[in-house]
C-alpha cells in the first residue's frame, strides 16, 4: 500500500475502535443499571423478611431501612401495588412492596445506602474512557511502527552507506525516496570520483612542470651577474615557482580525508620564522617592524604543509597590505595570533566567511589567499577568528594539539 493510504487506513482503524467504545458506552442506560441493581438488593432484602416473618421472628432491618404492613404504612405508601418503585428528589428512596400470606408489606430503602453506585457508574466510564486511549494508542503506535520502520531502515543504509539502497523496487513514496536517494549517491560519486582524477592528473601534470621552472630560474640567478638588471626578475620567477609548489602541495592535501592526513610533532617557531624570512620582499622599503613572541620549543601534532600555508597566507597578507607600522605574530598556549597595523579587510569582505575571488582593496589575490586558510583551519580541526578595523586586523587561530 502507499504510504498514505497506509495512514489513512490507521485512522479508519482508530475511528472504528473509538466508536465501537462510544456505541457500547451508548447501549448501557445508567439509570436502568443503577435500577437493576437496587431491585435485585431489594428483592434479596425481601427473601430474607420474608424467612424471617414466615418463622415468627421479629424482623432485622438494616441502617436506612424500614418495612411496614397494611396497617402501619404511610398513607402516601398504600397506592402503591406490589413491585418496585424509585421515587425521586427533593427526597430520593426506593421501595419494594411485596405480599405474604395474604399481608401486603412495603419495604422502603433510603438513597444513600447506594450512593457507591454512583462511584462505581463513573469509574465504569473513566475506565471506558481509558481503554479508548489506550486503544488508540497502541493502534497510533503500531501503525507508525510499521510505517515508519521503511524510512528508518533506509536512513540507516544511507547513513552507513549501504549500497544497493533498501526498497528501490517499491511502488509507494517510499520507493521514489530510496531511488531519489540512489539517483544522488550515484551522482555524488560519479563528481567525487572526476575529482579524484582531476587532482591525481595535476599532481602529475604539474607537478613535473614547476620543478623544471623552478630548476631552469634557480640555475639562472645563479649564473647571472650580482650587478644584473635580470637578477631580481630571476629571483622573483624562482620565488613564485616556490610558491606554485607549496601552493599545489596544499590543495592536494586539502582534497584528502582529514582523517587520513599524515601528522606529526612539528616545530612552531622554526616554522614561523621560515615564513618571516620569505616575507622580506613585501617588507622591503616599507617602515614595518616584524616582531615574534613565541615560546623557544612550542610543538603542534598536526600536519606541517598545511600548517606552514595558513601561517604564510595570514603572514605574507599582513606583510603585503601592511604600510607602516608592526606586524606582531605571539604564541599563547594553544592559540596563535597574527595582527597588523595595516588597513583592515574591505567591506566586501566578510570576517566570519570568506569566499573566493573576492575583491580585495588592491589586487584580486587577497580573498583566495584568505579562503584557502579558512578551508585549511577548516580541515585540521582548527578555530579561527578575525577582529578587523580601520586601524588593522588581528587573526586568532586556536589550535588543538599545541604543546
Amino acid at each position: 500500500m502507499l504510504l498514505r493510504t497506509r495512514i489513512t487506513v490507521s485512522f479508519v482503524l482508530l475511528m472504528v475502535a473509538v466508536m465501537g467504545f462510544v456505541v457500547a458506552a451508548e447501549q448501557l442506560d445508567y439509570d436502568e443499571l443503577r435500577a437493576y441493581v437496587i431491585s435485585r438488593s431489594l428483592h434479596s432484602e425481601m427473601h430474607r423478611l420474608k424467612a424471617d416473618i414466615a418463622n415468627g421472628a421479629a424482623p432485622v432491618l438494616p441502617n436506612g431501612s424500614q418495612l411496614y404492613n397494611a396497617q402501619t404504612a404511610p398513607q402516601a405508601l398504600r397506592a402503591y401495588a406490589p413491585g418496585y418503585y424509585s421515587v425521586g428528589r427533593p427526597d430520593v428512596w426506593h421501595l419494594l412492596v411485596f405480599d405474604l400470606d395474604g399481608q401486603r408489606y412495603y419495604l422502603r430503602q433510603d438513597a444513600e445506602r447506594y450512593q457507591y453506585l454512583e462511584h462505581v457508574i463513573d469509574g465504569y466510564a473513566l475506565l471506558v474512557i481509558l481503554l479508548c486511549i489506550l486503544c488508540a494508542f497502541w493502534i497510533g503506535r503500531l501503525t507508525s511502527a510499521r510505517v515508519i520502520a521503511p524510512i528508518t531502515r533506509l536512513a540507516d543504509a544511507v547513513e552507513r552507506k549501504e549500497t544497493p539502497f533498501p526498497f528501490q523496487d517499491a511502488r509507494d513514496e517510499i520507493g521514489v525516496l530510496a531511488r531519489a536517494f540512489a539517483q544522488h549517491s550515484d551522482e555524488a560519486e560519479q563528481f567525487l570520483q572526476r575529482e579524484r582524477c582531476f587532482v591525481g592528473d595535476a599532481s602529475h601534470e604539474l607537478r613535473t612542470p614547476l620543478a623544471i621552472i623552478a630548476g631552469a630560474a634557480e640555475t639562472i640567478v645563479h649564473q647571472l651577474p650580482a650587478d644584473s638588471p635580470l637578477q631580481a626578475s630571476g629571483e622573483r620567477i624562482l620565488r613564485t615557482t616556490l610558491e606554485m609548489q607549496r601552493q599545489l602541495t596544499c590543495l592536494l592535501l586539502l582534497s584528502r580525508d582529514p582523517q587520513r592526513l599524515a601528522r606529526e610533532d612539528v616545530r612552531l617557531r622554526p616554522l614561523i620564522e621560515d615564513c618571516m624570512g620569505r616575507c622580506t620582499p613585501w617588507l622591503a622599503q616599507k617602515p614595518v617592524a616584524l616582531h615574534l613572541d613565541a615560546p623557544q620549543d612550542p610543538r603542534l601534532h598536526t600536519n606541517a604543509e598545511l600548517a606552514r600555508s595558513v601561517v604564510w597566507n595570514l603572514l605574507r597578507n599582513a606583510c603585503q597590505y601592511t604600510d607602516e607600522g608592526e606586524i606582531r605574530i605571539t604564541v599563547q598556549y594553544t592559540t596563535l595570533i597574527i595582527a597588523d597595523t595595516g588597513p583592515g579587510l574591505p567591506p566586501s569582505v566578510d570576517p566570519h566567511q570568506f569566499q573566493r575571488f573576492q575583491p580585495s582593496l588592491r589586487e584580486s589575490g587577497e580573498g583566495l589567499g584568505l579562503s584557502i586558510v579558512q578551508r585549511i583551519v577548516e580541515h585540521l580541526g582548527w578555530q579561527m577568528a578575525v577582529e578587523s578595523s580601520a586601524s588593522g586586523c588581528r587573526f586568532t587561530l586556536d589550535m588543538p594539539g599545541t604543546a
